[in-house]
């Protein structure tokens, strides 16, 4: 048996998430891979992904792995499945990992960007992929809350309500403003992991922090009260794109370092 890592891109706007869901749901990303592998390694594929996203959201970079007793390479994986996937999913890298490799368990970290829109009426071309929030925010003020959330904390607050997970503690190691585009910010979060909508909750209330409804001050106590009542609005899904999954510490810490120097840059 090989154990194959395969690295996905995918454009969420038509997708019903990463999880395979009952046919009436749509289709999801984990479900046309799992039929595109099936077929082209004789037998069925059983995928494991190194976490959901939901309807709507991006992937640059998700991470999946799947065992085979195929003898396709990694050259086949690639342009075969490719051949039988839809426009907006590919499979960008292959490789065969360690037999104990586990796209999900054997991750230290994930990095999400979420792409906002400043420009003074909406894009179309941007439609579904940032979130459109006009001119006129307060984007010092939305940067300097940003330290608030990085180190190690509970953050129950920032968690889907009805989510069942053992600890909501996570390690946020970085969180970061920088400029992508003439007309666009992108908020940056690497962490070693993330509760679910954790990332559109916490970005709902830099939104409300640059409109000058939220303090950057009171953050730290919002953070500490587990209440997602008090944590605002939740961002679309449209501005969120998981960027990478980590697997070598080295790589982990480069990024971390890279990450602080773009957001100095843009201040």
């Amino acid at each position: 048996m090989k154990n194959f890592k395969i690295t996905v891109s995918y454009d969420g706007r038509r997708l019903a998430g990463w999880q395979r869901q009952a046919e009436e749901a749509g289709p999801t990303v984990q479900g046309l891979l799992e039929t595109a592998l099936s077929r082209l390694c004789d037998h069925p594929v059983t995928l494991h992904g190194s976490g959901r996203t939901d309807a709507g959201v991006h992937a640059l970079g998700q991470v999946a792995s799947f065992t085979t007793d195929s003898a396709r390479t990694v050259a086949q994986i690639i342009q075969g499945s490719n051949a039988l996937l839809p426009p907006e999913v590919a499979v960008l890298r292959a490789e065969e990992a360690p037999e104990d490799f586990h796209a999900r368990f054997s991750a230290l970290g994930k990095r999400y960007d979420y792409e906002l829109l400043t420009s003074p009426t909406r894009r179309p071309l941007y439609h579904g992929r940032a979130w459109w929030l006009g001119p006129g925010l307060d984007w010092a003020a939305v940067a300097a809350a940003l330290p608030a959330f990085e180190g190690e904390k509970d953050f129950a607050a920032f968690q889907s309500v009805g989510s069942e997970v053992g600890s909501t503690v996570r390690r946020l190691h970085r969180a970061a403003l920088s400029r992508s585009g003439p007309e666009t910010l992108r908020l940056s979060f690497i962490g070693s992991g993330f509760l679910r909508h954790m990332v559109r909750a916490m970005v709902g209330l830099l939104a409300e922090t640059g409109r000058g409804r939220q303090s950057a001050a009171s953050i730290p106590e919002l953070i500490a009260s587990g209440d997602r009542r008090r944590s605002g609005p939740t961002a679309p899904a449209d501005g969120l794109y998981l960027a990478a999954v980590f697997y070598d510490a080295d790589e982990l810490a480069g990024q971390v370092a890279a990450l602080t120097g773009q957001a100095a840059d843009l201040l």
